[in-house]
């Protein structure tokens, strides 16, 4: 019941605003935003003051409600915001942009509200050429495997689907300057747009990826994920295993 939840979640609060060093407190994930299932936990991310030496991370139980919890000094935060977009993810920004402030007593969500944002609307950089070809190969060899392993009957092939899967995934997003999509959301930031605005991820500008991809999801089956890789390919310039080459610069002599 929402009450339970909402109770449990003030009496872990009421634990942490008393602290010297708690200046914030934000009610992020599925709940801040109203899609949560009975498998969600409700998330809480606690604003330390820049003084503050450590970080923290925990889960607590509070009459059968189950909450996760990220305490960080501010600093912290920051860092991680500039750390997780180098990766082409928003994470923490994303956390701290869909939260509900809970208490603030020095006005620092609001500040990291608006830096947040600013993640959230600053563009990826396109990776080189060098990248991309490495890349191209990998998927090939991924493939490759994958067919080998079904040939000898190997009961790895389901791993190596869907390592492979993801991979591409991890690729052509990279590829077209987009955030990764994370695992566990994929299928529904793929299949239900209000999924996808209520966490606030753009739409995947590749229709025809989304409709191949969600199909390789859906059937475990080498040809979907081959369909899948094979347009990776012709969006990422081609790619012939036959006569490939990477040449690039080796270490300067001793």
């Amino acid at each position: 019941m929402e009450a339970d939840w909402k109770l449990a979640l003030e009496q872990f609060i009421e634990d942490w605003k008393i602290k010297d060093f708690v200046e914030a407190a934000l009610l992020t994930g599925s709940y801040a935003v109203g899609l949560q299932t009975r498998y969600s936990d409700v998330d809480v991310y606690i604003v330390l003051s820049d003084d503050v030496e450590w970080r923290e991370r925990g889960n607590v139980v509070i009459d059968g409600t189950l909450i996760e919890y990220f305490a960080n000094p501010a600093r912290q935060i920051r860092h991680y915001f500039e750390e997780e977009f180098a990766q082409n993810s928003r994470a923490t920004a994303r956390i701290i942009v869909i939260g509900k402030v809970l208490f603030d007593k020095t006005g620092i969500a609001e500040v990291l509200k608006a830096e947040a944002l600013e993640y959230m609307k600053r563009p990826f950089e396109r990776p080189d050429e060098t990248w991309v070809e490495v890349a191209k190969y990998s998927l090939w060899d991924m493939l490759d495997s994958l067919k080998d392993a079904e040939d000898r009957n190997d009961p790895s092939s389901g791993y190596l689907y869907h390592l492979a899967l993801s991979r591409a995934l991890e690729v052509y997003s990279k590829f077209l300057g987009v955030e990764i999509p994370p695992a566990s959301k994929v299928y529904r930031l793929f299949s239900d747009e209000r999924f996808r605005k209520a966490y606030m991820f753009e739409e995947f500008p590749d229709g025809e990826f989304v409709k191949l991809f969600l199909k390789a999801l859906e059937r475990r089956e080498a040809e979907n994920l081959k369909r899948v890789i094979t347009h990776i390919f012709e969006r990422m310039g081609g790619f012939n295993i036959n006569g490939w080459r990477l040449r690039t610069k080796a270490l300067d002599s001793l």
